[in-house]
C-alpha cells in the first residue's frame, strides 16, 4: 500500500467515501457531500453565466458603448428586476410576467430545433434508407424502416388495432419496448462505468494498491 501524498487526492477520496456511505443509510456525511456538490455547482454556474453572458453581453455594452446605443438591452435589465419581484408579495404578478416571457422564448427556441433534429432529420433518414450493399446493412435498414412504421402505427388510434393494423401495432409495441430496454441498459452501464472509475481512483490514486 502506497498512500497518496497529494491533499487534493485525499479530499476527493474522502468525499467519494461520503457519497458511498449512502449505500448503508442516509447520514450526515452523505448530506455534507450532497450539499457541497449542489453549492459548488450553483456557484460555478453563476460564475460561468456572469463571465460569459452578463458581463460581455449586457453590462459591458451598457457601460462602455453608452446606454443609448444599446437601448434594447434595457428590456433584459427590466426582466431581471421583474424576476426579483418573486420575493415581494405585492409585486409577484411582475415575476409571473417575466416567467411567462421566459417560457415563451424558451419554447420558441426549443421547438424548431427539436423538430429539426429529432423529427425532420429522422424522417429524412428513414425515407432515404437504401437497400443496397452488404446484407447486414440491408437487414439493418429494413429493421429500422419496419420498426419506425410499426412504432408510428402503435400511436395511430383513428382505426381499431385489428388485422394488419393490429399486427403492426404489436410489432411497434415490441420495438418501443426494445428501445426503452436499450436506453435503460445504457443508463445502467454508464453508472457502472462511473462506479468502476471511482473504485479505481480509490484503489490506485489514493491507496496505491493497484497500478
Amino acid at each position: 500500500m502506497n498512500l497518496a501524498s497529494d491533499p487534493y487526492v485525499w479530499v476527493a477520496a474522502i468525499l467519494t467515501l461520503c457519497v458511498f456511505s449512502f449505500l448503508y443509510k442516509d447520514n450526515p456525511f452523505f448530506c455534507f457531500a450532497e450539499h457541497l456538490v449542489v453549492g459548488l455547482a450553483a456557484g460555478y454556474t453563476f460564475c460561468t453565466y456572469w463571465q460569459t453572458i452578463f458581463l460581455p453581453e449586457l453590462i459591458t455594452p451598457l457601460w462602455q458603448d453608452g446606454m443609448g446605443s444599446h437601448a434594447h438591452l434595457w428590456i433584459s435589465v427590466v426582466i431581471c428586476f421583474m424576476w426579483a419581484c418573486k420575493y415581494i408579495d405585492r409585486a409577484q404578478d411582475l415575476f409571473r410576467c417575466a416567467l411567462a416571457f421566459w417560457i415563451a422564448v424558451d419554447l420558441g427556441l426549443f421547438l424548431p430545433t427539436t423538430m429539426s433534429a429529432r423529427v425532420l432529420e429522422q424522417i429524412a433518414g428513414t425515407v432515404n434508407l437504401r437497400l443496397q450493399g452488404d446484407w447486414t446493412v440491408i437487414l439493418g435498414n429494413l429493421v429500422l424502416f419496419v420498426g419506425t412504421i410499426a412504432s408510428l402505427t402503435y400511436f395511430y388510434f383513428s382505426k381499431a388495432h385489428k388485422g394488419v393494423v393490429g399486427a403492426a401495432a404489436r410489432v411497434g409495441s415490441w420495438t418501443i419496448m426494445v428501445g426503452f430496454g436499450a436506453t435503460f441498459s445504457y443508463v445502467v452501464l454508464s453508472r457502472i462505468y462511473l462506479l468502476i472509475g471511482r473504485v479505481h481512483f480509490l484503489m490506485r490514486d489514493w491507496l496505491g494498491i493497484v497500478e
